[in-house]
Formats: structure tokens, C-alpha cells, sequence
């Protein structure tokens, strides 16, 4: 197994923890109870929404993880993909108290979705990730949220993502699509929890 990796609280976090920490100060300052029961339930829920859990990243080749934690709600076929061909589209409701930040779901460069679509496109509106393994396999991650607080990334086009790294934050993001090659081996049916870099949603195939 690979070492975990995580900053218990995710980097978007803190601000907002600092915050409700320093209302604590203020309340025991002032000898506010009211302010000290809503500052402390405050830094409770931050820690809760904020927070970036340790993962084990599976050590299996070829191996297509969860980048969030929530419970599967489709594996199916489709014609539509996020590439505009046939692929399997996995789907997930995101459970926004399990880890903040999302991660990749396979090793390898970080290509622009957008090139793939003309202006006004159905991708308008969307966060996606598209990842070109070394094998030339295509997994894409499509996310969708209200404009304030759609998933902000913090890796750029032409890098690198290992399997399970941190690539960005999920915010209220509610379901997100994983796109796989037509031939992968699904791992997952409908029910499943999974969890973000831990849990693995297909095995791509090569002979």
C-alpha cells in the first residue's frame, strides 16, 4: 500500500476555522454563552465539511478510484460521453461530510475537456477533469454546482496526477459522472459507498 496522504483539513478550510476560532475568543472575552454555543457549533461543522480524512491508495494496476466519497448511483452504458463517444458513466451523489477535496481517479497528464467542445456546449457550467493515462486509456470527472460554489481545482493542464492525488475541492458539489473506456471492467453497481482515493470503481483493461 501506498503512504496516506492528507492534511486533516483541507487548505480551503481554514480560513473559515480561524474565524470561528477567534468568535470563541470573543465570546469568552465578552462572557457570551449564546456566542460561545453558536462559535463553537461553527468550528464543529467547519471541521466536519473541511475535513480531508488519511487514505490508503490501493496499489492496483490499471485501477480506476473513487474521487469522492459517496454512494454510487448508476453504472451504465452511454453514447454521450464526456469525450462525445461511447463509454461506461459511473455515477455518484457526493456525501458533502465525507472528505473536502477530491482526487484522482488514475495516474497520468491532465488534458483541457473544453478542446472537445464548441461555445455554448452542455459543458457549460461544468468542472471537469480529463485524464490521459500512460496506457492512452481517456477518464474523465465531470462535476456540476451552483455558479458560486462550483469545485475549484488547483492543478493546471499539462501536469501530471498520481492515482489518488488531490486535485481540488469539491464545495456543494452533489453528483459528480466518472467516464471510463467502453471495455473497463466495472468494480461498483448502484448502492455502493465509495470513498475518495480508497475505494475503486473499475479496472481498465489491457491484454
Amino acid at each position: 500500500m501506498r503512504r496516506p496522504t492528507a492534511r486533516l483539513i483541507s487548505r480551503e478550510g481554514w480560513l473559515f476555522m480561524l474565524g470561528s476560532i477567534l468568535l470563541c475568543i470573543v465570546a469568552l472575552r465578552i462572557g457570551s454563552v449564546t456566542l460561545g454555543i453558536i462559535s463553537l457549533a461553527l468550528l464543529i461543522f467547519f471541521i466536519l465539511i473541511f475535513r480531508d480524512p488519511p487514505r490508503e491508495i490501493p496499489s492496483v494496476p490499471l485501477a480506476v478510484l473513487s474521487p469522492v466519497d459517496g454512494r454510487v448511483l448508476a453504472v451504465e452504458y452511454t453514447d454521450k460521453g464526456a469525450l462525445e463517444r461511447e463509454s461506461t458513466r459511473i455515477t455518484i451523489r457526493v456525501d458533502n461530510f465525507g472528505a473536502y477535496t477530491a482526487r484522482s481517479p488514475v495516474e497520468g497528464k491532465v488534458l483541457n475537456l473544453q478542446d472537445n467542445y464548441s461555445a455554448g456546449s452542455r459543458l457549460t457550467g461544468v468542472s471537469g477533469l480529463w485524464i490521459r493515462t500512460d496506457e492512452n486509456d481517456d477518464v474523465v470527472v465531470l462535476m456540476n454546482a451552483p455558479r458560486p460554489f462550483r469545485p475549484k481545482s488547483f492543478i493546471g493542464y499539462g501536469e501530471r496526477l498520481g492515482q489518488g492525488q488531490p486535485y481540488g475541492f469539491i464545495r456543494l458539489t452533489r453528483r459528480v459522472q466518472v467516464f471510463i473506456p467502453l471495455n473497463s471492467s466495472s468494480k461498483v453497481a448502484a448502492g455502493d459507498y465509495v470513498r475518495a482515493g480508497n475505494d475503486i470503481l473499475a479496472r481498465l483493461i489491457h491484454d
